[in-house]
């Protein structure tokens, strides 16, 4: 069985076509948010699905309090491990669908990254909210990131997308990606496949994931938060700006939250 290329925590990002920079814009944005839409200050935030947390290190930097959750020990241990002094930085291994944590409610929540729509089944989406909304104050923002999902074609079997070459913590890339076919009454958009040949000094490593992605707009996070009972939308923003209409976002798109 092949290896995820998330068991390689300084590889994964560059494997995703993260650029320099990014990460730093989306922690800017983030806070302008909080400040729009929130009327005391944000000062605890809960990363969810946050990897080794980049955006938690630099929120953390910046004096607030912040708790990483992951699935993946790997992440979970490269995160504590990156966070190195930073005591305001805490990490759990959760599952994103439903978990409680040992700590006070917090101000914030987010989800960045784009992977939300990786929660499929309904039951999973409404218990995560349901999670997430028993951590957060009344009133606290929840802010998901989310890819604008539509060009993604339909395919009827499994077919290359793409084929390209990058860099990554000092060894070569080699990575393809593919579409898979779904069924028609699926919940989901497509099956992405991300294929990545690591050429380690030691011996190539080729790691495979599959990546479900469910098809989520605007009014479909309205309605599962309505649905949750947990919360309300409050905005959505494109492209990391407050004054893009959404018929002109051109690649993703942030749903805001508001804990009921």
């Amino acid at each position: 069985m092949e290896p995820s290329i998330y068991e390689y925590p300084d590889i994964f990002r560059r494997a995703h076509l993260e650029s320099p920079g990014e990460i730093p814009a989306e922690v800017v944005f983030l806070q302008q948010v909080w400040k729009r839409h929130r009327k005391s200050p944000t000062r605890r935030v809960l990363d969810i699905a946050c990897g080794d947390s980049p955006h938690g290190r630099l929120l953390a930097g910046d004096g607030l309090e912040v708790v990483g959750i992951d699935r993946s020990p790997t992440m979970i241990a490269a995160g504590r491990r990156k966070a190195n002094v930073l005591a305001n930085l805490r990490f759990y291994p959760r599952a994103i669908e439903k978990f409680t944590l040992p700590e006070r409610s917090f101000d914030a929540a987010i989800f960045m990254s784009e992977t939300f729509p990786v929660i499929v089944e309904n039951r999973g989406l409404l218990s995560h909210l349901k999670s997430v909304g028993r951590a957060l104050k009344r009133g606290g923002l929840y802010c998901i990131d989310i890819d604008r999902q539509d060009p993604i074609p339909r395919v009827p079997r499994r077919t290359m997308w793409r084929e390209r070459s990058a860099q990554a913590a000092g060894v070569a890339l080699g990575i393809r990606e593919f579409h898979r076919p779904i069924a028609w009454h699926s919940p989901l958009h497509s099956i992405y496949e991300l294929e990545c040949t690591i050429n380690f000094p030691a011996g190539v490593v080729t790691t495979r994931d599959l990546i479900p992605v469910r098809y989520t707009i605007p009014a479909t996070l309205e309605l599962a938060a309505l649905a949750s009972g947990m919360f309300k939308m409050a905005a959505a923003y494109c492209d990391l700006s407050f004054t893009r209409p959404l018929d002109r976002c051109r690649y993703r798109w942030m749903g805001v939250l508001r804990r009921v």
